[in-house]
């Protein structure tokens, strides 16, 4: 992969909370050596406890940065992190913590480097993304935002996709086109609903709202 990358490409693993403590301090230097230089490990382990041993327990001129992801977005106290020292990078998914301002209020408190990234999700989802890394005061990470071309389609036109490693800050808006491909049978509802006069107008409505 480094020969792939080149001297400047950079690394990072994410074990999901997989590993604990005591093998993740076994793994990451082999892990280490191999990329030549990871730039951090994600969720090594699946509690804050563990991720503050990781980070505690590699050698300080040889430490690999951790950074939490699990541990914030599905925390009950996201700052647990921060007062345990548990981490180096935080990564934040706009959806799932409750929109860009929830996120940038999020960063603020937690006052550690921000990695701004997202699932598998669609144009209009990534827009929200690229808009917080957009709003930050610093990214001194590339973010994880380049997962529209994952898809098989999209429901905008054109798609939000990554030109020379970078994303516009912009507003994709759903396509008529893109909603027909991505969602044959709301298409079809709603073209019942448009030419049949019987049909209630707020029926489309509460056939989205249904699905």
């Amino acid at each position: 992969m480094r020969d792939a990358l080149g001297p400047g490409g950079r690394v990072r693993v994410d074990a999901n909370g997989a590993w604990d403590a005591a093998e993740a301090l076994r793994r990451l230097p082999h892990l280490d050596r191999a990329a030549g230089g990871l730039e951090y490990v994600e969720q090594p382990c699946a509690d804050v406890a563990g991720l503050a041993a990781v980070r505690r327990g590699q050698r300080a001129d040889a430490a690999v940065p951790v950074a939490a992801d699990e541990s914030i977005r599905r925390a009950g106290d996201p700052l647990a992190v921060v007062r345990a020292q548990a981490a180096d990078v935080v990564v934040l998914k706009v959806q799932p913590l409750g929109g860009v301002r929830a996120c940038l209020e999020l960063a603020a408190q937690v006052g550690l480097p921000v990695v701004v990234s997202s699932a598998l999700e669609s144009s209009v989802g990534i827009a929200a993304g690229v808009a917080l890394a957009a709003a930050l005061p610093e990214l001194p990470y590339a973010c994880g935002l380049a997962t529209v071309q994952l898809l098989a389609d999209d429901v905008a036109d054109p798609p939000l996709l990554p030109r020379d490693g970078a994303l516009p800050v912009t507003r994709p808006e759903p396509s008529d086109a893109g909603l027909a491909r991505t969602h044959p049978d709301d298409a079809t509802a709603r073209a019942g609903t448009s030419a049949s006069s019987a049909s209630p107008p707020c029926s489309t409505a509460r056939h989205r709202v249904a699905r």
